[in-house]
């Protein structure tokens, strides 16, 4: 265990369902419900960059934000007929301006730190791949040296792009398609360290788009893992250089992982140590006030975290019943 003091709160969120938080040394979850609505479904949470204590949260019934780390909950000024929230994201610089992506897919944009929110595209491009769920906008993200250069993953139909801070959407799939397995989008990020590039995470695996999207190419990462199914992507709040995947065999397997990148995806190495995952790992998720506290979760409810920055990891079971856990917050 690292020294200092542990004071990171952990939030999960689970599709079928509700919101969990696990308090600074605690080691079991509190379901959060106040003011959110009965049998909550949660696929997206956020945390406040300046203050911990906001978090926002996606339900089938819009965007909700609780200003007390989730004791109570609003909801929030959005459109009735708006679809449920599967992803949130601050603009870098500028937190009063946030974007949430939905399933089926549309984007909205808030410019009053999430008061009200306004539809800004619900156009997810050509690429669209009819699955048994509808096209899912599973994360967004902004360079953080030109904020208005946006990306937008779409879980199945490959990337959209802005470079106008979200006003406008042009599809950039390109050699994605017409593959199902790398049309499959489940992670996108940029890092301050490499300018106008996008980092992705597909079913078959990374790849790297320059050149803000204009081509994708492949990363050999069978080379550093016997399974390439990769799902969740966060860069890692301290080191620009460095990018956490998630992984399992399958969307649905028996398998789960948590591989780092610490050179932009050219090696990578596996974080998690003596851990039993029972299914493919959704989501990653580190505390950026506390880097070195990192946690991962498993598709059927287990979170795993360490305090010392992947050295040693403890289980926390989520209740019996918080199934397809896709949300994960730290901070």
């Amino acid at each position: 265990m690292t020294s200092g003091t542990n004071n990171t709160y952990v939030y999960a969120g689970a599709e079928t369902n509700g919101i969990y938080r696990l308090s600074p040394g605690a080691n079991q979850w509190q379901e959060l419900t106040n003011g959110l609505p009965a049998d909550a479904m949660v696929c997206g949470i956020i945390i406040h960059p300046d203050n911990p204590e906001v978090i926002y949260a996606g339900t089938q019934d819009g965007p909700y934000r609780s200003s007390n780390r989730g004791d109570s909950w609003e909801r929030l000024d959005y459109p009735k007929t708006g679809a449920p929230p599967w992803t949130f994201m601050f603009r870098p610089g500028d937190p009063s301006v946030m974007y949430l992506g939905t399933a089926p897919g549309e984007i909205y944009r808030s410019t009053n730190s999430g008061d009200s929110w306004q539809l800004i595209n619900k156009s997810m491009g050509s690429a669209e791949i009819s699955m048994a769920f509808p096209t899912r906008v599973i994360a967004l993200c902004a360079d953080p040296n030109f904020p208005d250069e946006m990306y937008a993953a779409l879980e199945v139909a490959g990337v959209i792009r802005s470079a106008d801070g979200g006003d406008t959407w042009e599809e950039i799939s390109g050699t994605l398609a017409p593959s199902e397995d790398t049309l499959d989008l489940h992670g996108a990020q940029c890092s301050a360290a490499m300018p106008h590039t996008v980092f992705i995470t597909t079913r078959q695996g990374p790849l790297i788009g320059p050149d803000r999207g204009s081509e994708w190419i492949p990363v050999e990462f069978g080379n550093f893992s016997e399974i390439t199914y990769t799902r969740d992507l966060k860069a890692a709040p301290h080191d620009h250089n460095m990018l956490y995947v998630s992984i399992g065999a399958a969307a649905r397997s028996t398998q789960g992982a948590l591989y780092r990148s610490r050179d932009l995806f050219k090696t990578f190495e596996q974080v998690d140590r003596n851990i039993a995952p029972n299914s493919t790992m959704m989501t990653v998720a580190v505390d950026s006030r506390a880097p070195d506290h990192v946690f991962c979760n498993s598709r059927d409810g287990q979170v795993f975290g360490s305090l010392d920055d992947g050295a040693s990891w403890t289980t926390y079971d989520l209740p019996a019943k918080a199934k397809e856990v896709r949300a994960l917050a730290a901070g």
